[in-house]
C-alpha cells in the first residue's frame, strides 16, 4: 500500500508493479522485484551456524548487557557477539572453544581453570602481568550449562583470582566457561579478549 504525497508528487510503498522510497533527499521509482529466498547447499549451512550461535549466546547475553566492552552501537550485545563469531557462521556449526564473547586490548585472563561440583563452579585464574589494570578491573564469568538450559553471569575483582559461581548440578553435568577482564576509562570500558574452559561434575 502506498502512502501518495500529492504536493510532492511523489509516494512511498507499493503501488502496483512500482516502489516509491526516498533516497537521500529524492524520491524514487523502482520496478517491483519480487524477494528471493536461495535454498542453496552454502545457504543453508550459514543458516545452520547462526542459529547454532545464537541459541546458545542467547542464553547470556541478556545478562552482559552492562558488563561488555563491545561495540554495540545500533545492536545488542547478542548481536555483536555473533558479529565477532562471523567465521563460525560461516562455518556453519558452533565450536565453543573457539567463541569469543568478549574482545578487547587488556591482558587476557591466563592460568583459567574451572572445578564444577553439585552446588556450583569455581573458576580460577592467574593474576595479569600488564600494568593497565586499575583497582575496579574485574573479571566477568559465564557458565553455560548447555544441556539444562542454564546460564549464570557473575563478576568478581581481577585481584580475587577466583570466583564460585552458584549453580545447581548433577552428575555428569557439562559446564562450559568463559571469562574476560573489563576496566574502565572514565565512563568508557575496555575488555579482553575471552578464554573458554570447561568443566564436568563427578
Amino acid at each position: 500500500m502506498a502512502v501518495v504525497n500529492l504536493l510532492k508528487a511523489s509516494y512511498e510503498g507499493k503501488l502496483g508493479q512500482t516502489v516509491g522510497a526516498k533516497w537521500k533527499s529524492s524520491s524514487t521509482i523502482r520496478t517491483l522485484t519480487a524477494p528471493s529466498n536461495p535454498d542453496t547447499q552454502k545457504q543453508q549451512k550459514v543458516r545452520g551456524g547462526f542459529t547454532a550461535v545464537t541459541q546458545f549466546v542467547a542464553r547470556f547475553t541478556d545478562q552482559l548487557k552492562y558488563l561488555s566492552a563491545l561495540q554495540t552501537r545500533n545492536m545488542s550485545v547478542r548481536n555483536a557477539i555473533i558479529k565477532l563469531n562471523k567465521d563460525q557462521v560461516a562455518a556453519g556449526t558452533l565450536t565453543k572453544a573457539d567463541l569469543l564473547i568478549s574482545k578487547g586490548g587488556l591482558q587476557k585472563p591466563s592460568g583459567v581453570t574451572a572445578v564444577a561440583a553439585a552446588t556450583g563452579v569455581t573458576v580460577s585464574w592467574t593474576a595479569p602481568t600488564a600494568t593497565n589494570f586499575t583497582a575496579d578491573a574485574e573479571a566477568i564469568i559465564v557458565v553455560v550449562v548447555e544441556d539444562k538450559d542454564i546460564a549464570v553471569v557473575a563478576e568478581e575483582k581481577v585481584s580475587s583470582l577466583s570466583k564460585e559461581v552458584a549453580v545447581t548440578l548433577a552428575a555428569g553435568d557439562v559446564a562450559d566457561v568463559y571469562v574476560y577482564f573489563i576496566d574502565w576509562r572514565g565512563s568508557n570500558k575496555v575488555g579482553s579478549d575471552s578464554v573458554y574452559a570447561t568443566a564436568t561434575v563427578a
